[in-house]
């Protein structure tokens, strides 16, 4: 059954792949490596449905792969998080996740999402004042991806926020030793962000 999941919201993640390459090329086209993009939304969503399985909440967590996958191009193409997209997405997930207690008869979970997302933005958001390298794209998706962590608990929120913090605090200490940027040069860190996402979705 798992593996049957997997396989299927991977072949339903090179459809919703189609979608990502327009959204992502809407805010910023570029030319690259033919089908890639869907690929990579298929990897992903093959490896949310391997995690999730069958359930109410497989949907929030597809939806969240998609728009995860479209936010990192885009913020690895321009350097920022369109509000346009990171804002309507707040209202798409928790339709779906209100939906999926509905149907599960549990009530927590919509709690869970709105902890783990208002602790996400506030964590971000301090790190924001501290340093403008992270702006404030990052920290409106940073809810995002924390309401989903939330929702699968504590251990889970913490090791894919940290992750992504990890990730990014790596690669900006590579870009200053290459000289190639400072303490306040914007680096995009949406895709460090869902990237840790994935990881404590995985590991949770």
């Amino acid at each position: 059954m798992t593996i049957g999941v997997a396989l299927g919201t991977a072949a339903v993640g090179l459809l919703a792949g189609r979608v990502v390459r327009a959204i992502s090329d809407r805010f910023a086209p570029r030319k690259g490596p033919p089908y890639a993009i869907e690929i990579l939304t298929a990897v992903v969503f093959g490896l949310v449905g391997w995690k999730i399985r069958l359930g109410p909440l497989l949907p929030a967590y597809l939806y969240m792969a998609g728009a995860g996958v479209a936010l990192s191009l885009i913020d690895l193409r321009t350097r920022r998080l369109p509000d346009t997209l990171t804002l309507p997405s707040y209202a798409v997930l928790l339709t779906l996740v209100t939906t999926g207690a509905v149907i599960s008869g549990n009530g927590s979970i919509v709690v869970r999402l709105l902890v783990g997302a208002l602790a996400a933005f506030l964590l971000y958001w301090g790190f924001h004042r501290m340093n403008t390298a992270l702006g404030a794209g990052d920290v409106k998706a940073s809810g995002l991806a924390g309401g989903v962590l939330g929702i699968l608990g504590v251990n889970a929120w913490v090791l894919g926020i940290g992750t992504g913090l990890v990730l990014a605090a790596l690669c900006a200490v590579a870009l200053l030793i290459r000289g190639k940027g400072s303490a306040s040069t914007l680096m995009p860190y949406g895709p460090f962000l869902f990237a840790g996402c994935l990881v404590g979705v995985l590991a949770a």
